[in-house]
């Protein structure tokens, strides 16, 4: 009897639990999946007090996501290195860098002899042939739906590796033009439709003029200063404007013109719209997480924002769509402020690692005819010269062994790991070696990576940076609000490949080709 009373409850329970899930899973006519370059996850909970609220205009921006949605405040890119393409990648392919194949931003093909991007195909033709998986807009027109993929952002990376393979239109700003554009992949001549064409005449006829970004709001007080009034000057025209929330408001404007001339979210199947917001980065990149600067681009977007879903609103879409929210990577402290705060920070002087490395080789192999061990260094991945070691007859795995003993004397090296420790399983401990091992490919990664201890970074001409697994760097927010979604604050650990899996699911299809992320629990 016993027995038969659990039974019945365990029936009951499992009845209980699947009936709700089936009613409010439902199918949007939109989906906007809104990335904004180097969102770390404290950016909204920091400057909550400032977004707008919800009023008969508008529902409000960063504010009626974080009410509305289901909000993962810490979502995770559980890799090793944070960083632009590899991030996007991630979002809707639901895959880490070592199965969808993009490792980072560029990397050395050893194969070809030379450095590649990760955006351009072997014909030099921006693409995402790199990419060696598919996306969820991918599975959703290779299900048969005659849905419409839309990718758009100033960065060509990020909306090729969010849009995909069969996206209808992807778009990006030539930096050099300064207009929308597009390549011949995507379309036969590599020409932009006709409303497309319009918004590039308004950018032209803005150029010369001068763009004002001015704020007399009550700052939050957690920046570096609070004057009042904010005001920073550009002229339009000037890539520098880019960085500026000018760069957002051409992002998406495009945007709206897109919903409203391809009918987006009124085509019958449901339609996928990728917007990645790079001012954000490109601004934050210069004056770092703790500056006024990105205080007030944040506030400025959340308005942006507020504007976007206002007029989704209008058109009586919002309440049909899906908005999903999040990052593609975060961003370390600037080492001027960590070492204000007590904190060890510091550059990775590579003149100087370089320096000690070729002398050490030298010393003991002889100095090579061509004057080089390396072929290429990038994002603390090293490349070795395959010539060098076939002229001195020497093994990959001595060599690496070698140029590791020299990186481990340098201040703000933790670890490295090179290609033989790989083969052999030889790993770093815990979570870090999990982190290199979703990221490593044997033919497209370096021989050796550097990896730095926590507030160390590359020189570059960059005030910041992010190309680690540490917390700043792959920790961002994670926000999905629309039809079917319970909303609250979930206070679990959701990662960044969940988002493909999850969206597959909403609408009934298989997620892309190697995904390997969860479904989340948030209907």
């Amino acid at each position: 009897m016993r027995i038969l009373i659990i039974l019945a409850i365990f029936v009951g329970s499992s009845i209980s639990i699947a009936a709700p899930l089936k009613k409010s899973v439902a199918k949007p006519k939109l989906i906007v999946v809104l990335v904004v370059d180097q969102l770390r996850a404290d950016f909204l909970t920091r400057f909550e007090n400032r977004f707008q609220a919800s009023s008969a205009k508008s529902p409000g921006g960063f504010k009626y996501l974080m009410s509305q949605g289901a909000y993962f405040p810490l979502a995770e890119f559980d890799i090793l290195q944070s960083i632009t393409c590899p991030g996007h990648a991630m979002i809707l392919t639901g895959a880490h860098p070592n199965m969808n194949g993009i490792i980072l931003n560029d990397w050395y093909d050893k194969v070809a002899r030379k450095k590649v991007y990760c955006a351009t195909d072997d014909k030099d033709i921006v693409s995402p042939r790199r990419m060696k998986t598919t996306t969820v807009g991918d599975e959703l027109k290779n299900a048969g739906y005659k849905s419409k993929v839309i990718g758009i952002s100033i960065k060509d990376r990020a909306a090729v590796m969010l849009a995909g393979h069969r996206a209808d239109h992807v778009l990006w700003i030539d930096s050099k033009t300064n207009q929308w554009v597009t390549s011949a992949y995507y379309s036969p001549n590599g020409s932009v439709p006709k409303w497309v064409n319009k918004a590039n005449e308004e950018i032209k006829n803005q150029e010369g003029t001068e763009y004002v970004w001015e704020s007399k709001e009550k700052p939050s007080g957690l920046s570096d200063n609070n004057e009042i009034p904010f005001i920073r000057k550009a002229k339009i025209g000037d890539s520098k404007t880019l960085a500026l929330p000018y760069g957002v408001e051409l992002t998406m404007n495009l945007a709206t013109k897109a919903v409203k001339e391809l009918k987006l979210g009124k085509n019958g199947d449901t339609d996928i719209l990728t917007i990645s917001l790079s001012s954000h980065d490109m601004l934050g990149h210069g004056h770092g997480p703790n500056s006024r600067e990105i205080e007030e681009m944040t506030v400025t977007e959340d308005k942006i924002l507020s504007q976007f879903f206002g007029f989704l609103q209008n058109q009586g879409l919002l309440k049909n769509t899906l908005v999903v929210l999040t990052g593609d990577h975060g961003v370390a402290p600037t080492i001027e402020y960590a070492i204000n705060a007590k904190i060890d920070a510091g550059k990775l002087d590579y003149l100087n690692i370089f320096k000690k490395v070729n002398s050490h080789l030298d010393k003991k192999y002889g100095r090579p005819k061509n004057n080089q061990w390396f072929v290429s260094n990038i994002s603390l991945n090293f490349y070795l010269d395959r010539e060098t070691l076939a002229e001195k007859k020497l093994d990959l795995s001595e060599i690496e062994t070698e140029v590791k003993k020299v990186l481990l004397e340098f201040p703000g090296v933790w670890f490295v790991v090179t290609s033989s420790e790989y083969r052999k399983g030889e790993l770093p401990p815990g979570e870090m070696g999990q982190q290199f091992l979703r990221q490593y490919i044997i033919e497209q990664s370096g021989d050796i990576i550097l990896i730095p201890r926590p507030f160390y970074m590359e020189t570059s001409n960059n005030l910041t940076t992010h190309v680690t697994g540490y917390s700043y760097d792959r920790t961002v927010p994670l926000i999905f609000a629309g039809p079917g979604i319970q909303k609250g604050i979930y206070p679990k650990r959701a990662k960044i490949i969940d988002i493909a899996p999850t969206l597959s699911f909403i609408l009934g299809i298989i997620p892309p080709a190697t995904s390997h992320g969860q479904i989340l629990e948030i209907f």
